[in-house]
């Protein structure tokens, strides 16, 4: 059975950082209302509501998926992104820049500003994104303390898009990736988590790479065991009736849960 340094190998050698979004989120992508746009009016919610707020956001990927700290870039001051590999980190720092030939976020911006009532303000939402981000940093979940040698400050909240399920091989890793990560969130921090349900697998660029399959009754239980609390769960089943040689997943979750605080749940099975 392959380790966290197996895959991390895996991904240093195949995985072209640019590939994940051009093949499942860019704007013509059959993958893209299942990926952006069906969750984000629950994702900006989770934001706009006033819940989810503070001095400093994380998120870490395993691809340049950095689109999902759009919505919540107005209620932090600081944001940090983490990236799987060399590579991704360059390609978050190429857009962070401003640089020719970034990755081009302007759909996302887009929908998420009409969404928000000013369509046409999505230069301003691109921009105050990348101001606001401080530092871009390549992550390993298998350490205690996943971004060192960099020491953060703990965080108001760590999103996790298509994160830990792709560094780890079975479920006794995620739960110890979980606990790694969650060494990043402070006392009554919110996780914003992202995952694709019952996949064994993704393709990007051509080469297969192994996805553990994780239904919803044992994120539920890990999520309880690493001592948070669920405040709102949504799952948005497949809508692609095909192309299942590229990913195999049957729905989406979105999770939105908070650490170790007394605050009885809100969601409601």
């Amino acid at each position: 059975m392959a380790s966290f340094s197996d895959l991390q190998e895996l991904h240093d050698r195949h995985l072209d950082a640019t590939a994940p979004v051009t093949e499942y989120i860019a704007k013509h992508s059959a993958f893209l209302d299942d990926a952006i746009t069906r969750m984000l009016p629950s994702f900006n919610k989770i934001f706009s509501s006033g819940a989810v707020k503070g001095d400093l956001l994380i998120e870490l990927s395993i691809a340049p998926y950095f689109h999902w700290t759009f919505p919540a870039c107005d209620y932090f001051s600081d944001i940090v992104l983490g990236g799987s590999t060399d590579q991704c980190v360059t390609v978050i720092e190429k857009w962070r820049r401003n640089e020719p030939g970034a990755l081009d976020w302007s759909h996302v911006a887009k929908a998420l500003c009409e969404l928000q009532g000013n369509r046409d303000a999505w230069p301003e939402k691109q921009n105050m994104v990348q101001r606001k981000i401080k530092h871009v940093l390549k992550y390993n979940a298998c350490k205690s303390n996943p971004l060192s040698p960099i020491i953060l400050p703990p965080a108001d909240c760590l999103i996790l898009p298509h994160c830990l399920e792709t560094h780890v091989t079975n479920k006794e890793g995620f739960y110890s990736a979980l606990n790694n990560v969650s060494s990043l969130v402070k006392d009554g921090g919110h996780l914003i988590l992202i995952v694709c349900l019952d996949t064994t697998y993704f393709m990007v660029g051509g080469f297969k790479f192994p996805h553990l399959c994780m239904e919803e009754r044992f994120i539920r239980k890990a999520l309880g065991d690493a001592n948070y609390v669920i405040k709102e769960l949504q799952v948005f089943p497949r809508t692609v009736n095909e192309r299942f040689h590229l990913i195999d997943y049957s729905s989406v979750i979105l999770v939105h849960a908070q650490k170790n605080t007394l605050v009885k749940c809100t969601y409601e099975s």
